[in-house]
């Protein structure tokens, strides 16, 4: 009897040290917190999105938002670099606290992180050089370009599978402009990506258009870690601060709506708000 005790006494004691120690996990808003800091993961090769400027500038619809979140939260941005792959691994291993970098919602993507509400709405469609294709079916078999970690290749491959047309041939790039070079010279024939990115990239260029439709839509989220839901709800309430306070609004006006705007893409979806 003794000895059973002892075992039960034993299961209750881990126990108990196990629920207190979940309970006393520290989440990243105490980091933030504390240090006073967020290190928010940007990109700079996504315009107009966040980009280096002529002047050497990092600007950006996203770099602007970035900086707003922080200022909302009352502590210092700390900007990091990232790209297609590094937006989720920096999250993971704990280099960046939150990554507002054009990232679409994915099921895939949610395997590895967590997301914010929806901020950003787009569609994925493609860059062709003009007067060769005037639907996304024609693309159907031929050989396309896509950004290294974009939800764009799975979403064209499923695109087609489910409407039983030959699949792809994706060359993915590291490099947006590489991509755009290996469309004008005619190595590929599309690029597929976010509307927005198509049409920045291809400004000015009357040699590129972009085709009709779509095959996915897009949902960017801001990134956090994974099972943080106290820094989620954080990035969520501040997300929903700057949207009431207009903040947001005249972020997205300053690029895509006002007189001085980068492009035209007027305003996809209404952010979602909490009673």
């Amino acid at each position: 009897m003794k000895k059973i005790h002892l075992i039960t006494l034993l299961l209750v004691t881990s126990l108990l040290a196990v629920s207190c120690g979940s309970e006393s996990a520290t989440s990243v808003s105490d980091i933030v917190s504390e240090s006073a800091t967020v290190k928010i993961g940007v990109r700079n090769d996504n315009p107009p999105l966040s980009f280096v400027d002529e002047a050497g500038n990092w600007v950006g619809f996203d770099v602007d938002l970035a900086r707003a979140f922080a200022t909302e939260l009352g502590v210092e941005p700390e900007l990091v670099v990232v790209d297609g792959t590094t937006r989720i691994s920096f999250l993971q291993d704990g280099t960046v606290d939150m990554s507002v970098a054009s990232m679409n919602h994915t099921r895939d993507r949610d395997e590895a992180i967590d997301f914010s509400i929806t901020y950003f709405w787009d569609n994925q469609s493609f860059l062709v050089r003009t007067g060769e294709f005037t639907s996304i079916e024609e693309l159907a078999g031929a050989t396309v370009a896509a950004n290294a970690g974009s939800s764009t290749i799975a979403s064209w491959t499923d695109y087609l599978a489910h409407r039983g047309l030959p699949g792809p041939e994706i060359v993915e790039f590291s490099d947006k402009l590489a991509a755009m070079e290996a469309l004008r010279a005619g190595a590929v024939d599309g690029y597929t990506e976010d509307n927005i990115t198509l049409l920045a990239l291809a400004a000015g260029d009357p040699s590129l258009e972009l085709v009709p439709g779509g095959h996915n839509p897009v949902q960017f989220g801001v990134g956090v870690p994974v099972d943080d839901s106290r820094w989620r709800d954080q990035v969520n309430f501040t997300l929903q601060g700057l949207w009431t306070s207009g903040t947001f609004l005249e972020i997205y006006e300053k690029w895509f709506v006002g007189e001085a705007r980068v492009l035209d893409l007027p305003l996809g979806g209404e952010m979602e708000i909490w009673p």
